[in-house]
């Protein structure tokens, strides 16, 4: 019989049950009652919350694949470290948890909306103001999410929104970090809105931030984890440096690995199952009215629309949009007036452009020209100024033949011409509903003006110099968002043109939208027009002198105006990718019931010029490079470093694991901590009894008495009980057994004899000891 057999009688006082089984009571000075769990260190406190926090940032920068620029983060942090940072301060002030959830919960959502109404708050509180102002955006957000298309801008609503998501997930994680004693699960929350932003938003800094949302959930895993423990993370055994540095190395090897495996893995960069961000277009492009989604045309930049063969440059205008009923800018479906062109007595002489418009990726029925066609074969719808092919789609290679007589307006005509009989009503009218706001701020911007052609050019100037210019913006034009465009300042050309026109209307200046192309790429022979050329603009009446394009949109200017509008020539001039700010038009068909003009004569264009100009060539697709077979090399050595790495702990749990009995285990727990303080010179002898042991340590290595006393006592029980008499891995009412209680033991002990053991000496147990 062995040691560990050895009958041990059980002692008198013991309770009935320990009689019954035989379970040796323990002696007196071994009675331990258990005290209250201690409340965590303030340290250990901290290091948790940020390491959540840190997961939260993390969760926060994902946004960026859904915003234009990184504007949006320093509020976004702000709301993680407050909502983090609150409940800090609540568990070191012992407020129960089912109190503080509430206390985040409010005091994170103030400070949205402080960070974002912060004007509307009155002594620090919101107000009805604030309330109206998030609805407005709110509704605003609603109307642009089906069609919305990243990148966006980080204002208008979507800013707000976002944040919204965020709080939500910064008061989940606490609250589940905490107030339900989480680790990994305390992650789900951000990392459900994290999947959700990666759905919505676009592919840029896919695998950076993916990898940094693995990284800092590592490292918010293990600081939870090792809070929760007994002690929490400044157990003096273990100590906050060491828990960081385990953090901070897995974190950094789990984010390396998973950022390069991510992206090379089978399927990683295939077509999505489904499309979350937009529908795809053909080769042929429709201009879409202006409600329309701008994917349909954001992906189609570098396309060739028109080719056009001109003896001078001009905006080619496709059509123009006279009805605004709050939401969306149309052409009327109902026959309107239109004045007659040859009563423009007023109108300068101007040089006459002779055009031969070939078709290249251009659908639908409508042709772009210069302003106004005086000659063409085509029908000249007059009141929408469109050359329309009727119901004939056009198709590539089409040419058509136009001659036009671009006016050169003088500013001195313009300032005298009144602008009250544009044909039509409908040029001056606006719903009943159209913002107070808006209609008060164009009065006070062209205030100082003495007549319409000043109160359009200072209106045009005001959007030019107070406003910037940007294609993330989505798509709007209704009254919410002209409230908001006018709020936020930022905006691409349906917004400038569309808000122009019915600001110009508030004035009582009749006013439409032209939509169309900027002139394009020079050639030599003419004029490339492709999807980035798309444009829409205003266009104000003047009595005698007809249509006038003003251009309220930043960085634009159409030829032949700069006399009047004081802007040079100008369009996009970037190279056209989806991230660019390239202009997005956004044109309607004119109404089928209205009038067209009869054919004109059109004096034919030299057969040369016909020649001369190109057939558009269909782009390419670029074929990847063949794999060279060498790509797979970094990911085999991080695959074996990281190996090599897991191997040994996988090992140790894997061979602890297999040892079955109990008093084994406990065995092997008592030589784990006695080959241990060996390292660090503790004279061990193998004669001596483990109480013996126990005060030899005490005496040579005391950072581990509190451990060794407990891991001897223990063994001295076990080698005198009567087998079957003590349940070593009887799970107690404190959720541990004997057996737990030895290993961890016997772990403080490793853990304090690698702190204070060199480097090299640490390094080598770590790959040699798999007991």
């Amino acid at each position: 019989m062995t040691a560990l057999d050895t009958p041990v009688p059980v002692l008198p006082g013991a309770s009935e049950r320990d009689r019954s089984s035989g379970r040796r009571a323990p002696t007196p000075s071994r009675i331990r009652v258990p005290a209250a769990r201690p409340g965590k260190s303030f340290t250990s406190d901290l290091l948790a919350s940020s390491g959540l926090a840190l997961f939260s940032l993390a969760v926060a920068a994902g946004f960026a694949r859904v915003f234009a620029g990184w504007g949006f983060f320093d509020d976004f942090a702000v709301i993680a470290i407050v909502g983090h940072g609150t409940g800090l301060v609540a568990r070191r002030f012992r407020v129960p948890a089912w109190a503080t959830i509430p206390i985040v919960m409010v005091v994170v959502f103030w400070t949205v909306g402080y960070l974002y109404y912060g004007a509307t708050y009155s002594w620090g509180l919101p107000t009805s103001d604030t309330w109206t102002l998030f609805n407005a955006e709110l509704d605003l957000v609603r109307e642009q999410f089906s069609v919305a298309v990243a990148p966006v801008v980080d204002s208008g609503g979507w800013d707000v929104l976002a944040a919204i998501g965020l709080a939500i997930a910064v008061v989940l994680a606490d609250a589940f970090a905490f107030g339900a004693l989480a680790r990994a699960e305390a992650l789900v929350p951000g990392g459900v809105l994290f999947v959700f932003i990666a759905a919505l938003g676009d592919d840029r800094r896919r695998v950076a931030l993916s990898a940094l949302l693995v990284g800092a959930g590592v490292v918010a895993t293990v600081l939870l984890r090792a809070h929760h423990a007994p002690g929490g993370i400044t157990d003096s055994t273990r100590g906050a440096p060491r828990v960081l540095m385990q953090a901070a190395g897995v974190a950094i090897a789990v984010a390396l690995i998973a950022g390069y495996v991510g992206a090379r893995v089978p399927g990683a960069n295939s077509e999505p199952l489904l499309e979350t961000r937009g529908v795809g277009n053909d080769d042929s492009s429709v201009l879409s009215p202006l409600v329309d989604i701008r994917s349909r045309l954001t992906n189609q930049r570098n396309v060739e629309m028109i080719v056009v063969t001109a003896n001078a440059k001009s905006y080619w205008r496709q059509t123009t949009l006279a009805e605004f009923d709050g939401q969306i800018w149309r052409a009327p479906d109902h026959d309107i007036g239109a004045p007659d062109l040859t009563t423009l007595v007023a109108r300068p002489p101007a040089a006459e452009i002779r055009q031969l418009v070939r078709i290249a990726g251009l659908g639908g029925t409508q042709v772009p020209a210069a302003a106004d066609p005086v000659a063409t074969d085509l029908p000249f719808h007059q009141s929408s100024s469109t050359l329309s092919t009727a119901e004939e789609e056009l198709s590539r290679g089409d040419s058509f033949e136009v001659i036009s007589d671009p006016p050169l307006f003088d500013p001195t005509v313009l300032a005298a011409a009144s602008s009250l009989d544009p044909g039509d009503e409908i040029y001056v009218e606006l719903p009943d509903d159209f913002p107070a706001d808006a209609a008060a701020l164009a009065r006070e911007v062209t205030a100082g003006a003495a007549n319409n052609y000043e109160r359009a050019k200072l209106l045009q100037d005001w959007f030019n110099s107070e406003f910037t210019y940007s294609l993330k913006v989505q798509p709007g034009h209704g009254n919410n968002a002209i409230e908001g465009f006018l709020r936020d300042r930022v905006g691409y050309c349906e917004q400038f043109a569309g808000t122009y026109a019915a600001m110009m209307r508030s004035l009582g200046i009749p006013a439409r939208v032209a939509v169309g192309f900027t002139y394009g790429t020079a050639t030599g022979t003419g004029y490339s027009v492709t999807g980035r050329n798309a444009h829409a603009w205003p266009e104000v009446w003047f009595d005698g002198l007809g249509w006038v394009l003003f251009e309220p949109t930043p960085g634009r200017g159409a030829p032949g105006t700069e006399n009047y509008t004081g802007l040079a020539e100008d369009q996009d001039t970037s190279t056209g990718s989806p991230q660019d700010d390239g202009d997005q038009p956004v044109p309607d068909e004119p109404a089928a019931a209205e009038p067209a003009t009869g054919p004109t004569t059109l004096p034919p264009i030299p057969e040369e010029d016909l020649e001369a100009q190109p057939t558009p060539t269909p782009v390419e697709p670029v074929e990847p490079p063949p794999d060279s077979g060498n790509a797979w090399i970094p990911f085999a050595v991080l695959a074996a470093a990281a190996l090599a790495l897991a191997a040994p702990p996988i090992g140790r749990r894997i061979r602890r694991r297999s040892t079955r009995s109990p008093s084994e285990q406990v065995a092997n727990n008592w030589n784990r901590a006695v080959e241990a303080l060996r390292l660090v010179d503790v004279p061990i002898v193998a004669s001596d009894t483990p109480t013996e042991t126990a005060l030899v340590t005490v005496r040579t290595f005391p950072i581990v008495s509190r451990p060794m006393r407990s891991l001897a006592d223990t063994i001295m029980l076990a080698t005198y009980a009567e087998r079957g008499t003590v349940d070593l891995d009887h799970v107690g009412a404190y959720g541990t057994s004997t057996v737990r209680d030895t290993s961890h033991w016997a772990r403080q002990i490793e853990r304090a004899v690698n702190d204070s053991v060199p480097t090299r000496v640490r390094v080598f147990r770590y790959f040699t000891v798999w007991k």
